[in-house]
């Protein structure tokens, strides 16, 4: 019996959610132009008022005049675009991508759109001219000093993304929206102007801005006044009663909501995809994260059971619905943003389990419907990640999780509770707060409307840093100089005198990044207001301050991303093996091998590649993972961006697969121009000690330290998790995990077999979906580089 078939049996909606599933899976993503248009039109007309106010009516503009749709059998409705798996356009961000890819974008190797002449026209003849000269990313490259450039266009570091979307990786407090309505928002607003003085320019400052969010409510309130009314046209003409019913229902939720306090669970659950596409209409940005969903939704549906207006399968129903919603949107990138972060990927990160404010045990019966929703939905988003409490969470929960894990869909990413709470109180939120933290984007920490951090805010190459020691300074590709030149490795008279010169390439690509943060820090403030997203941030308002402008209660520093982590670690201990200890090998028989790729050194290779390797529990091999990475860590955590303390991460999005295009040979046995190894994980063939000693080796570094987080990905062969006895091995091996003190894991399960057909016959695996780095996507949307990539990963058994 196929999957589908189960889910039949087990419920009597099935047939709803595959409904909507399919028109996912047959959609084909395309440029998403209207709300661009609507926009510069709006701006056209409000030509010298402040930014933030011409921001809003752009906004409310939008909400009068976009394409609304309400799809046949769904019961949570809306979308942000004109269409579902629309990629969005935001010309005051970015215009000029679009614009200059219109013509390849079609056929590009990664995320390709489709996109109408007619959306074409508008980009050349409205977009274009009004909007040329006043982007933030034009402003971007103008501003961006030369040295910084140097090293971004030779891709050793990538600090693009920023500037093409918007700010993203947030996540919102989606329960304000539920239990004040706007019309609650609006009075803490009118409440706060009339304590300010017009006279002071803070007064004035905070008057406009809370004026725009006046604006921003009405917006709002306007589109829900639409929706009502379609339901209501569609209702008028409908013949099945079952579907009337429903959409009478339907307009009887946005009478009251986003306006006022949700009443019931149906009407929570739509003010969650509401608001989301709000936000999505004001910025073409990912990782805006629903957060903690089995909380601040579970007094409605208490409430809802108890008053029997609602029962546990439907409130089932209405959550795979929202799954449904939230698979519905797409992210529009350009080519090279495209290659760093594969798969059209949103990164809504939705969570369950973990602890109350109390510390105490948070699990509840919605905790395990929203992993029931990913099991019966089955798209790439939103992505689910679990908070599981080793010593709070109950066996039942983690058994929940081993089998959601088990049925192959990547999902959910497992977060070790304890080091997440630990995480983010190195970034000095209160411990009663600390225990209310998301996970976001990938694998980041977040306070639901209280964090303001651009998490992955940048990427840097480490394995390229042993290159660039080994050239003196020297991109391999263009044979230009491009970091501080260390000196010839042949003179280095210590293993420590080559650990410094590596030291020294990261402190200056460090630097370069954060320099570069400042750049793009100030011109957020400057240009990017994003008053939508502002809204669900308390102190956004009681500060009369933008998110962009430090509006939220904790600042976070922007995040810097390490990229080759198991590529890193192995060159510096093939160094160490070879040269300084066994003295096999010297300096410039190691460069000769590395600079000829290996071509007539095939020997010196197979002693690279034999030398002990990241993830086998060495003691010798962890020693030097923990003090470079440590290094990388606390160099980062040394510097301060515009608002507040950078901080360090190990995960790679797909950036491991370009990195490794534009790095040559490695002293590991790496061959040039070959994909890096993902996140922490051990590099694919190397791990020969089983999964148990992959966790001792990745514990051997404190994972608090690293507050935009590390990402393990690992690969189980379905058979090691079909029975009991699988499932019971794979709950021991999370508990161990969080006994280690690493943070976070995700788990692939589908053999190698599946794989390499799908690759072959991609139209027999349109649904197939792969864990790829804090995000899961489908295989056959993945470049071939990406799909050769998880391929190679190593299949663990038990």
């Amino acid at each position: 019996m196929n999957a589908t078939a189960e889910q039949t049996k087990k419920n009597s909606f099935q047939w709803r959610i595959e409904k909507g599933r399919q028109r996912v899976l047959n959609t084909k993503p395309s440029v998403d132009i209207e709300n661009a248009k609507i926009m510069t039109e709006s701006f056209m007309t409000t030509e010298g008022e402040p930014l933030v106010m011409r921001k809003a009516k752009a906004f409310r503009e939008q909400c009068k005049r976009k394409t609304i749709f309400i799809q046949e059998d769904e019961l949570i409705v809306g979308g942000h675009g004109s269409r579902i798996r629309g990629g969005m356009l935001c010309p005051d961000v970015c215009w000029s991508v679009l614009y200059n890819e219109q013509d390849t974008i079609e056929n590009r190797a990664q995320d390709p759109f489709t996109i109408t002449e007619e959306d074409k026209e508008i980009v050349n003849n409205i977009i274009k001219p009004f909007w040329e000269g006043k982007s933030f990313y034009e402003a971007w490259r103008v501003r961006i000093p030369e040295d910084i450039a140097k090293v971004k266009d030779t891709e050793t570091v990538f600090c693009e993304m920023r500037a093409i979307r918007g700010p993203g990786e947030a996540t919102p407090d989606y329960s304000r929206i539920i239990n004040m309505g706007v019309v609650g928002i609006e009075k803490e607003i009118k409440d706060k102007l009339a304590t300010l003085d017009l006279a002071t320019p803070e007064g004035y400052d905070q008057t406009v801005y809370l004026n725009s969010l006046l604006v921003i409510c009405e917006g709002m309130k306007i589109l829900a006044k639409r929706y009502a009314a379609l339901a209501r046209e569609l209702a008028g003409e409908e013949k099945d009663q079952r579907r009337l019913q429903e959409l009478e229902q339907i307009a009887e939720v946005f009478d009251n909501i986003p306006a006022n306090p949700a009443r019931n669970f149906w009407e929570g659950v739509q003010d969650v995809y509401f608001y989301q596409s709000c936000i999505l209409m004001e910025q073409n940005a990912v990782s805006y994260n629903p957060g903690r969903i089995d909380q601040y939704l579970y007094p409605l549906y208490r409430k809802s059971i108890a008053e029997g207006t609602i029962s546990a399968e439907r409130a089932q129903e209405l959550l795979d619905c929202l799954w449904v919603k939230l698979g519905e949107a797409t992210v529009f990138q350009d080519e090279l943003t495209a290659k760093y972060s594969a798969g059209y990927m949103m990164y809504q990160n939705v969570s369950c389990g973990g602890v109350d404010s109390d510390g105490q045990d948070a699990v509840n019966d919605l905790s395990y419907m929203v992993l029931q929703a990913t099991a019966d939905v089955r798209l790439y988003q939103p992505s689910l990640a679990v908070r599981y409490n080793l010593a709070k969470n109950p066996d039942k929960f983690l058994r929940k999780i081993v089998e959601t894990v088990a049925i192959g869909t990547g999902f959910p990413a497992i977060h070790n509770d304890e080091t997440g709470i630990k995480t983010i109180l190195n970034r000095g939120v209160t411990l009663k707060e600390a225990y209310d933290w998301a996970p976001c984007g990938c694998v980041e920490t977040s306070l639901a409307g209280k964090t303001r951090t651009w998490t992955g805010y940048a990427h840097l190459n480490l394995a390229k840093t042993v290159e660039l020691v080994m050239l003196n300074g020297v991109d391999r590709r263009t044979g230009t100089v491009i970091t501080p030149q260390t000196g010839n490795p042949a003179e280095f008279k210590s293993f420590e005198e080559f650990k410094s010169a590596v030291k020294t390439q990261i402190d200056y690509l460090v630097r370069k990044l954060t320099e570069a943060n400042q750049v793009i820090g100030t011109l957020a403030e400057e240009l990017r207001p994003v008053p939508v997203l502002s809204l669900s941030f308390e102190d956004c308002i009681k500060n009369g301050k933008d998110y962009e402008r430090g509006g939220p209660k904790y600042l976070l520093g922007d995040d810097i991303i390490g990229v080759g982590t198991a590529d890193f670690i192995n060159s510096l201990e093939a160094i160490y093996k070879l040269i300084y200890v066994d003295k096999k090998v010297t300096w410039n028989q190691m460069i000769d091998a590395v600079n000829s790729d290996f071509e007539g050194y095939e020997d010196l290779r197979q002693m690279c590649l034999n030398a002990p390797k990241w993830g086998n529990d060495i003691d010798e091999v962890d020693s030097i993972g923990k003090e470079m990475l440590n290094y990388f860590g606390d160099d980062v955590r040394s510097y301060y961006g515009k608002y507040g303390r950078m901080s360090a991460g190990l995960l790679p999005v797909t950036s491991n697969v370009c990195f490794g295009l534009i790095t040559g040979a490695l002293p590991n046995g790496r061959k040039a121009w070959t994909t890096l190894t993902d996140g922490i994980s051990p590099t694919g063939g190397t791990d020969v000690n089983g999964p148990t000693a992959v966790l001792k080796s990745i514990s051997s570094f404190d994972h608090s330290r690293f507050e935009n987080g590390t990402l393990l990905n690992m690969k189980f062969d379905p058979s090691s998790v079909q029975n009991e006895h699988g499932l019971g091995n794979m709950m021991s091996l999370l508990k161990s995990l969080c006994t280690l003190g690493v943070y976070h894991a995700q788990f692939n399960v589908v053999s190698q077999e599946t794989l390499l057909d799908a690759q072959k016959n991609p139209q027999n695996y349109r649904d197939l979906l792969v864990r790829v780095a804090g995000y899961t996507a489908f295989f056959v949307e993945l470049d071939k580089a990406v799909q050769d990539e998880i391929i190679s990963r190593s299949t663990q058994k038990f």
